[in-house]
């Protein structure tokens, strides 16, 4: 099956690796706490927040949710592997979208406002891929990860983990964007000759 991919590693005639940024690694141990207890969860949310303003204060941070996000895919990985482990995982899975229009939608929302530099780097590509498929909808988890950015209790844990289910039931939210997941091979057939137009 022909799917498209967004990019800005990948090369023409590269076998898409999952989790190829190693990010697991980041969000393993959020689901090791929530394994513990919803408390143990929140006190290393904490933690990581703070260990960001410190790199921060010295320049050395990334993006300043980073632990948001690693916190978000650990509570939907905890739901996913307690809940649904047939279902294919968010960091065990490549990414991938059933049109083009869809892809100029997510890059103008994700990369629209980016320098130029910044935008050129992302590369579009036809993937042929084998294997299951899941669709899932990505505005549950970015509506989780919203929810965690704005609060921190064990209610809003829970909240998030009724956004994971949802998400891992195929449920739809009211404005739905359906990203497939595949965790079989999949290879870059060719690299789309595309430019996507910057945020008006």
């Amino acid at each position: 099956m022909i799917l498209y991919h967004m990019s800005d590693t990948l090369k023409a005639g590269d076998t898409l690796i999952p989790d190829h940024k190693k990010n697991r690694d980041l969000v393993e141990p959020f689901v090791k706490a929530l394994d513990t207890s919803v408390e143990q969860f929140l006190t290393l949310l904490l933690n990581a927040a703070y260990f960001g303003s410190v790199l921060a204060k010295y320049g050395l941070a990334g993006m300043p949710t980073h632990e948001i996000k690693w916190a978000t895919e650990g509570i939907f990985e905890f739901v996913r592997r307690n809940e649904f482990p047939e279902q294919c995982g968010r960091l065990q899975s490549n990414y991938f979208y059933p049109d083009l229009k869809l892809c100029e939608e997510l890059y103008t929302e994700d990369w629209g406002e980016a320098p130029a530099e910044e935008r050129a780097k992302i590369k579009l590509f036809e993937v042929e891929v084998d294997g299951r498929l899941a669709s899932y909808d990505m505005r549950l988890f970015d509506a989780a990860f919203d929810h965690l950015c704005d609060h921190s209790t064990a209610a809003d844990v829970a909240r998030c983990m009724e956004l994971a289910r949802r998400y891992f039931r195929g449920e739809k939210g009211d404005t739905p964007v359906m990203e497939l997941l595949g965790d079989g091979k999949a290879v870059a057939v060719r690299e789309l000759e595309i430019e996507f137009a910057p945020k008006q």
